[in-house]
């Protein structure tokens, strides 16, 4: 059984204002800052008060998910300017570009080297703080990085366990913000990432707790945090499931994001969306698997009764995450993204030099079961 956690969790309203105090206390004043967006009010604002209290931060944008260039641009920055930590601010894009950056600092070589040829990693990484600023990707307590490939056109990930954040802050405001495009994709993919590791082989005592208070929480606050005027409630309950989400990651993850990551990369679908479409799919395929599971699932969103089967609170549960999924309009097939014929067998072999070592889902991955899916996600 793998523990992996961060350091310190800060979790609170207006816990981003503590970041110049905590840079002081570890005695670090040069600051590579991988923000999304230089320009945007928040990142301006923490930036400033970095630079209020006598730090030197470095700016550094990551616009859309990291590629091989981002990331080792990133890291030759980061050694130009003589910096001593790496602090992230933004979705899950820059959460994972920060990880790879710092790791690329002491360990020198290029980043396709980890993602494509299995180079190790062997030195620890510079001290990383990730402040999240949506309620999705859980990147802040994993030790997972995703990158795209320039070359082979795969989004693939490298991962280590001196990856993983030092320390997170938990700021609820930083996400009230966020449209409810935003909210809902980044919302399903913590729910994906809740469900699936809760049913994954490699589930233990430790991860069944962090995915099922990920789902009750995501449950009772993803609709309103959709909502015209989500309340801040709402959005630390979407903001603490999404981490306790990440935190289950250490059990795997199944057939959703299996097919999600690769797909997604082909056709161009956001991550959040492709996991949105696949999510109640990979439940119907599982079901017959882990009935009690999906029946505890049924329980944490409130769908369960006492006088069903497990398998009737199974197929309730199923039926819950498609009704969550319609009433925040997040996306519910493939087809509109499909091109007019699809090639099966690049779909497959996609899939294969991807995600193709990813053993913990339920039921045995095959390529019928990979098909089935498709088909039903159409």
């Amino acid at each position: 059984m793998e523990i992996l956690n961060n350091r310190q969790v800060f979790c609170e309203e207006g816990a981003a204002g503590k970041l110049p105090e905590i840079l002081k206390t570890q005695k670090l004043k040069k600051p590579f800052f991988v923000v999304f967006d230089q320009e945007n009010p928040i990142c301006l604002t923490i930036e400033k008060s970095m630079k209020e209290a006598g730090l030197i931060p470095a700016a550094y944008s990551v616009r859309s998910e990291p590629d091989l260039h981002v990331i080792n641009k990133g890291r030759d920055l980061y050694l130009e300017k003589g910096c001593d930590c790496v602090v992230a601010l933004g979705g899950g894009s820059v959460l994972d570009a920060a990880k790879a950056i710092g790791m690329l600092t002491t360990n020198g070589g290029m980043v396709e080297e980890y993602q494509m040829n299995e180079k190790e990693v062997t030195e620890i990484c510079p001290l990383l703080i990730s402040i999240p600023t949506t309620s999705g990707t859980g990147a802040e307590a994993t030790k997972v990085s995703v990158v795209k490939n320039n070359y082979n056109k795969l989004k693939k990930s490298l991962y280590h366990t001196n990856m993983i954040a030092d320390i997170v802050i938990l700021d609820p405001e930083l996400t009230l913000s966020l449209n409810s495009r935003i909210t809902a994709a980044t919302g399903m993919d913590a729910l994906s990432h809740a469900i699936e590791s809760y049913v994954s082989r490699n589930a233990n005592t430790f991860s069944e707790m962090y995915s099922l208070q990920a789902v009750r929480l995501i449950g009772e606050s993803l609709v309103d945090c959709c909502s015209e005027a989500p309340d801040l409630d709402a959005r630390k309950k979407m903001m603490l499931g999404s981490y306790f989400g990440g935190c289950s990651l250490t059990a795997g993850i199944g057939i959703a994001h299996i097919m999600a990551q690769p797909i997604g990369a082909m056709l161009n679908i956001p991550h959040g969306d492709a996991c949105s479409i696949l999510l109640p799919t990979s439940m119907e395929v599982n079901k017959e698997s882990c009935l009690s599971k999906y029946a505890d699932i049924a329980r944490a969103l409130g769908a369960a009764s006492t006088d069903k089967s497990e398998k009737e609170n199974a197929e309730a549960g199923i039926e819950k995450v498609k009704e969550i999924r319609a009433r925040i309009g997040a996306p519910e097939a493939l087809s509109p993204y499909l091109p007019e014929k699809v090639d099966m067998e690049e779909v497959l072999e996609t899939i294969a030099r991807t995600t193709g070592h990813i053993t913990c889902n339920p039921r045995e991955v095959s390529r019928e079961l990979l098909i089935e899916a498709f088909e039903m996600s159409r």
